[in-house]
């Protein structure tokens, strides 16, 4: 993917934005953007910068540079910019409950630091809900809990930022929000920490109340592949 017209496209599914919004947004032609798209032309620096601003990416990614999709910001709590390869940004889509903070969390893919799951923390119960983004060329790599979070000290590529959001990782508890393959249903898998092995174990009994929001989005790509199996 280092064509502009190709991480215009991929920029446009992340940030689920239509070629009508971007025009609206950009003041671009929409035969223009078309050109763009089809690889046909590409556009120049003025309209460039339009196109990243509109997509809230970094033009430098857009020409095709091995750098982050978006520029990094500063962390939630300490106030320094947030280091790769994984990092939680504030949001608020999700939100649950005052006792609940969201993020979305972003991971290196493709060259670019792009948005992978949604996260709610909840700091009372030092618990973290992780719900992929399913993008539709690699859901299917999302559907498992990563082998990562329970790999001795592979988890760090997740926990690597806790201090940032809230969690204390020796008692921290997560719950991914998954897809069984086999059946197409949703799966709930429960993690806790086991500072003995230096990292997580399945432990269903750790598994508190689901979050609404994130249960309606598993179900909905459950659906989705179950459907695209018959």
């Amino acid at each position: 993917m280092n064509t502009i017209a190709e991480r215009i496209k991929f920029a446009m599914e992340v940030r689920k934005m239509r070629q009508v919004e971007l025009v609206q947004k950009t003041g671009i032609s929409k035969g223009a953007f078309s050109s763009y798209l089809s690889g046909n032309y590409n556009p120049k620096q003025d309209k460039l910068e339009l196109i990243a601003d509109a997509l809230d990416v970094n033009i430098d990614w857009l020409l095709g540079k091995s750098v982050p999709m978006q520029i990094p910001t500063k962390g939630v709590v300490t106030g320094q910019v947030s280091p790769l390869p994984y990092v939680f940004y504030k949001e608020a889509e999700y939100l649950v409950n005052d006792v609940d903070d969201t993020y979305t969390a972003y991971m290196p893919q493709y060259s670019a630091l792009i948005p992978r799951f949604h996260v709610i923390v909840n700091t009372s119960c030092n618990e973290m809900h992780m719900l992929p983004l399913f993008y539709r060329d690699d859901s299917a790599e999302y559907y498992d809990c990563p082998a990562d979070l329970t790999t001795p000290e592979r988890h760090q590529i997740y926990t690597k930022d806790f201090d940032s959001i809230g969690i204390y990782l020796e008692t921290s508890r997560i719950i991914y929000y998954g897809i069984d393959k086999k059946n197409c249903k949703p799966e709930v898998t429960a993690l806790a920490y086991s500072p003995e092995n230096s990292c997580y174990e399945r432990r269903p009994e750790a598994l508190s109340l689901t979050r609404n929001a994130f249960q309606k989005e598993i179900e909905k790509e459950a659906l989705f592949l179950e459907k695209n199996h018959q």
